[in-house]
């Protein structure tokens, strides 16, 4: 009988033909020492990104397929839910985040206790039409909760299981990821990780993003203050 996995890693792609082969290749590389398990979510790619998955011959990849776009939400949600690893980690397809990164976050969880370790990107190679709205969506966690972290919509992350089960997926909330484990509870901690610009592909935001962002988070830390006050009076 073949053993759990100890660490699950699942990435949404969308058209990112160009990034697949690589991406593989550096995972490999970086987490050869690791039982891990490798699980794609293709998200109703019209290029040949989810051919160049199949066409994988690592024991190690799965690939979930979607037969309509749901967005990257949804696709994080289908890899968690079929994620068997005792942690999960969660990374774009795009080729920003580094693979070498994750070693050091899940020995922080193993070894200090942690539910959650986040990346940082403190040399973000973004343009400003991505980095405007989580500087604003960081500046409004910060004063408005207890969630002390200044880059929470870093894709990058490695949890607990039960901690990545538990967060709500559905609409925009990937954006909010950390913030959601914050309110059911969870020890985050911060740490810097590399962050390399975009080479192959297309970003998928523009400056509608921004609206979207404030509007999920206000909704959110409306939601969590409506529901700690009735908690409080019962």
């Amino acid at each position: 009988m073949q053993s759990l996995p100890l660490l699950s890693i699942v990435i949404p792609v969308f058209n990112e033909e160009d990034n697949i082969k690589l991406l593989i290749a550096s995972i490999e590389k970086e987490l050869s020492d690791y039982n891990y398990e490798l699980i794609f979510i293709d998200d109703f790619s019209s290029d040949a990104t989810c051919e160049i998955i199949k066409s994988d011959t690592d024991p190690h990849t799965r690939l979930i397929t979607f037969e309509h776009h749901k967005g990257q939400s949804s696709a994080l949600a289908a890899g968690i839910k079929s994620a068997s690893g005792h942690y999960i980690a969660t990374m774009d397809g795009d080729l920003q985040n580094d693979p070498s990164d994750i070693p050091k976050m899940l020995d922080l969880i193993q070894n200090e206790g942690w539910d959650m370790v986040i990346g940082f990107r403190q040399n973000r190679q973004d343009p400003f039409l991505k980095t405007m709205p989580s500087k604003i969506a960081n500046f409004i966690i910060r004063i408005t909760t207890q969630l002390q972290i200044r880059d929470s919509g870093c894709a990058l992350k490695v949890m607990t299981s039960k901690t990545a089960k538990e967060i709500p997926l559905y609409g925009e909330l990937h954006r909010f990821m950390a913030l959601n484990a914050h309110i059911n509870g969870a020890r985050i901690k911060e740490v810097p990780i590399i962050h390399h610009p975009r080479i192959y592909g297309v970003s998928k935001y523009g400056l509608e993003r921004t609206f979207k962002v404030v509007k999920d988070l206000s909704r959110i830390i409306f939601d969590h203050k409506t529901s700690h006050s009735r908690s409080s009076k019962t």
